[in-house]
Parts: C-alpha cells; structure tokens; sequence
C-alpha cells in the first residue's frame, strides 16, 4: 500500500475532528447569543423598535464567525509565559491593541489550517483530482494557512516601521519650531498631533496615546519610552533617552531634538545609498533569466534560420 493511501484516513480525521470541535463552538455560542439579546433587550426596556447598537452594525464577518475565532484561538494559547509575551510583543508592535487579538490570530492559525486539509481531502473525495495531487495540495494549503497569520504579522509591523521612519523626522521639526516658539512640551505635542491626523495617521494615533499617558501623570520621557515599546523601533528609543537626559541635565529639549531629527535623515540618506547599491545586484537575476534569452533569441534565431537552409536543405535534397 503506498504511502498516500496511508496518509489519506489521517487527513479525513483531522477534517472531521476541525468540522465537530467548529460545530460544537458554535452550539455553544448560540446559547450566548441568546443570553446577549436578551440582555440587550432588557437594556431598552422591552421596545422592539430601538435600535440596535452601533457596535452591532459595524462588524464585517458575520456574527457567528466572529465570535467563533477567538473562542478556538482560547484553547490554543501556549501555557509557557515566555511564548505568551513574546505572543503579546508581536501583536502590539504590529499595532493591534485588542484585548482578543491574541485569540484572534491563533484561531484564525487554526481555522486557515483546518481549511487547507479540508480543502485538500475535499479535492480527492470529489475525485477533482488524483490522491496524490490532492494530498499535496490540502498539505501546501494548511501549511499556508499555519504561516499565513504569522507572515500577516510581520508585514504588518514593517510596514509600520516604515511609516514611523518616513514620519519621524518631520514630526521633530515640528515639536522644535513648536517648542522654540514658546509653547510647552505637552502643547506641542498636542499641536502637532492635530496637524498629524491627515498627513500621517499612523503616527498621530500613537501621539495620542502618549497625550493620554501624560495626562495620567507619566513623564515625557517615560510616554515615548512606552510608544518605543510599542512599535519596536530604535529610533523612538533614543528620542526617549535623549528626552529623559535633557530634563535630567537641564539641557533644551528643542537642542536634543533637532540633533536626533538631523541624525535620522542621515541614517534615511544611508540606507537610501545602500538600496541603490544592492539595486544593481538585485537586478541582475532577472535579467539573465529573462532578458538576455529573450535577446539571445532575437539575434540568434536569423542566423540559425539561415545555417539550417544552407546546410540542413542541401544535405536532404541529395539524399
């Protein structure tokens, strides 16, 4: 018996076992459903013609889905600590701050995965394909799903990192022209944060969180060394320190800023040299895979064109 023949029953079983654990969530979240409109209910008094909460109309999946994810995502949180925060850390810097995401991303890990297998079994019983195609297939699709969520993550993260580095440095210049005007640290930072909410959102909503941290007592230094944290970035991490030495030393915080600002363009103009260097290498690849055949066959095919009458016809028309 060959070995796909084997491993087939094992795919129906990791199928089934996805579809009963899904189909018992969901059993149980009906009765929560319940409990909910019923305490919604109670809430508007009865009348059926109130309407219904604005958090309810905004939700995109559908109810049951939505609820289901994090519920499978629970039961697959990892018991060790260090992998739970490291978990966490990933999340946050990636800038998603929901209490569930945690449970979110690995039931979405889960549900893409079971997918994949279903996929794959659900290929081979309908006999759309052979056994071996569809267990390779139901195979590369869950380990897709597995990595999918995690790779999500990560392009996530950068692409925010990216957008604080392209934003950082304009965000300096502002809290120094705000700063060397008279106003406040605080105040500055709540100006700019205004002028940020079009032009850079991103880095506007993590400005108002360190507002907010602020007006719950927390030094300046101490805000931006929280925001460092929260998007992992060294940049924010110096600004921190750099903060934190001039309010310690009794320097000009404007000064330290204006040196950290002039000290991340240089760094954006280095790695801008440094892309352009490897852009050559980079572009190398596809040209010898693509270009150069492409050419080879311009040049070269008249030429073989004409060799072949010369040669190739003579020899067969003396036979």
């Amino acid at each position: 018996m060959r070995w796909d023949a084997l491993l087939l029953p094992w795919l129906a079983v990791a199928g089934a076992g996805g579809i009963a654990l899904l189909a018992a969530l969901l059993v149980n979240l009906r009765d929560r459903r319940i409990d909910t409109r019923l305490g919604d209910l109670a809430e508007r008094g009865g009348r059926p013609g109130s309407k219904r909460s604005a958090s309810a109309s905004t939700h995109r999946l559908p109810e049951i889905v939505q609820a289901a994810i994090p519920k499978l995502g629970a039961q697959l949180l990892p018991g060790d600590e260090a992998k739970r925060l490291r978990l966490q850390h990933r999340i946050i810097h990636a800038g998603i701050y929901a209490p569930s995401a945690v449970f979110i991303l690995l039931g979405m890990r889960l549900f893409l995965t079971l997918l994949g297998l279903l996929l794959g079994v659900g290929s081979v019983m309908t006999r759309l394909v052979e056994m071996r195609v569809g267990l390779w297939l139901g195979l590369l699709a869950a380990g897709s799903g597995f990595l999918l969520p995690s790779l999500w993550l990560d392009w996530r993260k950068s692409r925010r990192q990216d957008e604080f580095a392209r934003s950082l440095p304009d965000f300096l210049d502002l809290m120094v022209t705000c700063v060397g005007g008279g106003l406040s640290v605080e105040g500055a930072l709540q100006r700019v944060t205004d002028e940020f909410l079009v032009v850079h959102p991103t880095l506007a909503g993590e400005l108002n969180l360190v507002q907010r941290e602020m007006q719950l007592g927390q030094p300046v230094d101490v805000a931006l060394r929280s925001f460092a944290e929260r998007c992992d970035m060294e940049a924010v991490r110096t600004l921190s320190t750099f903060v934190h030495h001039a309010k310690r030393f009794g320097t000009s915080v404007a000064d330290a800023m204006r040196i950290h600002a002039d000290t991340l363009r240089l760094q954006r103009e280095e790695r801008a040299e440094e892309r352009a260097q490897k852009a050559a290498v980079k572009i190398l690849f596809p040209t010898l895979l693509f270009i150069f055949p492409a050419i080879f066959v311009v040049l070269a095919g008249p030429a073989a064109i004409q060799l072949r009458e010369r040669f190739v016809a003579p020899s067969v028309g003396g036979s």
